[in-house]
């Protein structure tokens, strides 16, 4: 007679997991490296979709067998997890341990080598890191039970074989704990750091914990998560793709557009998302609006301020003392965000009416941290704060309250000798209005942010519309956090810290497209960018490598979100200039700006240029510059991205600059 373990055992090893210490996701990914390991026979194997034995491993410890790809997998661990109750789509095999395994929390456990794919290994005294990557602090909850995890890898199987030769429940319960743990190598040192391992052999209302008939996974999965609930007012399920593409690719974007057009509402809505997302996970908010005021002229509203006439604290002498920092929001969030808890969580700053004042002033050493991020460590000696008024401000918040993340993090800066600088996990986004109230950004703001214009709609638009669109169109939060994440990532390791640009895209390798197909993407680029720097050169708008290479990190991630947001790969490969479309408009044209006589008509040639004109097409991509210097491009060099309508957003972007250059005499992007 068959033996398989009951549904509602099932079902109750579930609850005790979702309820234990272990965070969210680490350990589920670390017992798939774990059992990937074992199956591969080896101390190192591809954490990738090209590897067979990653899949087999995945499909044992997460497949739900539901048939349905948006609850194709399930965490035991994430169970209580708000808006998804651990549930994983089909896209976690891409998207999900590869990813996770590289960021900053496992550096201390996980190896991975460079290799394309990269394979893991087990860092040297990983032990001794385990419990802090895997479990949350929380000394109220209980560890994760080693017998518990071991029923739900063995879930839905037949048994006889596994069990031969035990006679009781406990007996029976006791051999798939130690099965389990020869089939995913767990020593005991790794037992030690992370589980508890008592055995509950008591009857389930079923007659479980055994049964002689195999149990049907909804009867000991939780219900299906839903779609994150609608708002009153917005539903924060589904956010801007452009936003979040931007982001992932640069971790700063400007919103520019009228004053009404819903700049403010794009960018809150995602962090809210997010807030709400990470509910189970983030401590304190994960944004702060700022509200930048005219009279700003120096970073101190942003990064606070000694003071001597604060609340007094005791010294450790035993003395006091009235000396205290002014400790800004701003401050408060970089330090969450600093908190190795937050590492993989996106925390945002949202600046609103970001020009109000000279962006270059008060928001320089921002400005300059994230140049320096991608080449200097957390010991460079460049940071947002001195050390000196690092202590400070550590000690204020110890005595505000010492088990905050705010103070564990400035306290542990301290400690290592880390500088206060600008974590990976943090995003930046600005949102603009351009009137005679404001100033103009420089070359320098422009060049380390993607801008992103939101145009006014006819009022028929919104007012006869059922739902509000979404810049660029739709993204859900989930899939956002995702992409997010590929971003956090890119920033940890300097993984787009390369000596050409072009071979960015061979990142999506590992998504399953091959050298032959990404070609066309990577020439197509490559003459746009040349062509595009042929046109606008002469007129004092030539442009050098950072952006070059920031239109490549924006069309792998676009890339990357579009097969994160469920597109197929070929219609990805059809549509691949869009992507292109957008990395050109938010880019590179936001630096034109000029007068009539300066410019000439190379707005209209380069918008020709990008219809696939050459200097003999009408439009012509060309123009005359000073005397009778002509600038063209050679019928050799036309750019042939698609059959149809290719690069229409820049095109209809310059189109309009070039009339508002012949009507007022002047033009900018940001206008």
């Amino acid at each position: 007679m068959a033996t398989y373990l009951s549904a509602l055992r099932i079902q109750k090893a579930i609850k005790q997991l979702g309820e234990s210490r272990a965070k969210r996701t680490p350990l589920f990914d670390f017992l798939i490296v774990k059992r990937t390991l074992v199956l591969k026979g080896a101390a190192s194997a591809p954490i990738a979709e090209s590897e067979p034995l990653f899949l087999q491993a995945l499909d044992e410890i997460g497949a739900t067998n539901l048939g349905d790809q948006d609850h194709h997998y399930f965490n035991p661990f994430a169970v209580m997890e708000a808006g998804k109750a651990g549930f994983r789509p089909v896209r976690y095999r891409s998207n999900g341990t590869n990813s996770t395994i590289s960021g900053t929390p496992w550096r201390s456990v996980i190896d991975l080598t460079n290799e394309k794919p990269r394979k893991a290994s087990l860092a040297a005294d990983h032990n001794q890191h385990l419990s802090q990557l895997a479990l949350t602090t929380d000394q109220r909850k209980p560890l994760p039970n080693l017998t518990e995890v071991a029923i739900w890898f063995w879930r839905g199987r037949e048994l006889d074989a596994v069990l031969s030769g035990t006679a009781t429940d406990s007996d029976r319960l006791k051999r798939l704990r130690d099965e389990f743990v020869n089939a995913t190598g767990l020593t005991p040192g790794e037992i030690v750091a992370v589980f508890e391992d008592t055995i509950d052999a008591s009857t389930t209302s079923d007659g479980g914990p055994f049964l002689p008939s195999a149990p049907d996974p909804r009867d000991y999965l939780p219900v299906k998560a839903l779609p994150v609930g609608e708002t009153k007012e917005e539903n924060l399920s589904e956010v801007s793709f452009r936003l979040v593409t931007a982001l992932a690719a640069k971790n700063f974007a400007i919103l520019t557009g009228p004053s009404g057009t819903g700049k403010s509402r794009a960018a809150l809505k995602l962090a809210e998302g997010l807030q709400r997302h990470h509910s189970g996970e983030a401590e304190g908010s994960i944004f702060e609006l700022v509200a930048v005021g005219p009279d700003w002229t120096s970073p101190k509203r942003l990064l606070g301020f000694r003071t001597p006439f604060g609340k007094e604290r005791k010294l450790a002498d035993g003395t006091s003392s009235h000396e205290s920092y002014e400790i800004t929001d701003t401050i408060r969030l970089i330090l969450r965000a600093s908190h190795p808890d937050a590492a993989d969580i996106p925390h945002f700053l949202i600046f609103d009416e970001m020009n109000l004042s000279h962006v270059e002033r008060y928001f320089a050493p921002f400005l300059s941290l994230m140049e320096a991020a991608g080449i200097l460590g957390a010991e460079s000696g460049i940071s947002l704060i001195g050390s000196d008024d690092l202590q400070l401000v550590a000690a204020v918040l110890k005595a505000e309250n010492p088990s905050s993340r705010e103070a564990a993090s400035a306290t542990a800066m301290l400690a290592e000798g880390r500088d206060f600088i600008l974590p990976p996990n943090l995003y930046f986004i600005g949102t603009v209005n351009v009137d005679e109230t404001t100033y103009m950004f420089s070359p320098k703001v422009l060049d380390r942010a993607h801008v992103i214009e939101l145009n006014a709609e006819r009022p028929s638009e919104y007012l006869l519309a059922t739902t509000r669109t979404e810049p660029g169109g739709t993204i859900n939060i989930g899939q956002s956090d995702i992409a997010l994440k590929r971003g956090i990532e890119a920033r940890e390791t300097q993984k787009h810290a390369v000596g050409n640009p072009v071979t960015i895209l061979d990142e999506l390798l590992e998504s399953g497209f091959t050298a032959a197909e990404l070609e066309p993407v990577r020439t197509g680029t490559v003459a746009a960018l040349d062509g595009t720097y042929d046109l606008i050169s002469p007129v004092g708008f030539s442009f050098g490598y950072r952006i070059s290479k920031e239109v490549f990190i924006y069309i792998t991630e676009w890339i990357s979100a579009k097969l994160v947001n469920g597109t197929d790969k070929a219609t990805i490969l059809s549509t691949w200039h869009d992507g292109l479309d957008n990395a050109l408009l938010q880019k590179v044209l936001p630096k034109i700006h000029g007068n009539r006589r300066a410019l000439s008509d190379s707005l209209r040639a380069l918008s020709a240029f990008y219809a696939g004109h050459d200097s003999n097409s009408t439009p012509s991509a060309s123009y005359t510059l000073g005397l009778g210097t002509k600038v063209e491009i050679q019928p050799m060099r036309r750019l042939a991205l698609s059959e149809a309508n290719q690069l229409p957003l820049s095109r209809l972007k310059l189109d309009a600059m070039h009339d508002r250059l012949h009507s007022s005499g002047y033009v900018s992007f940001v206008s």
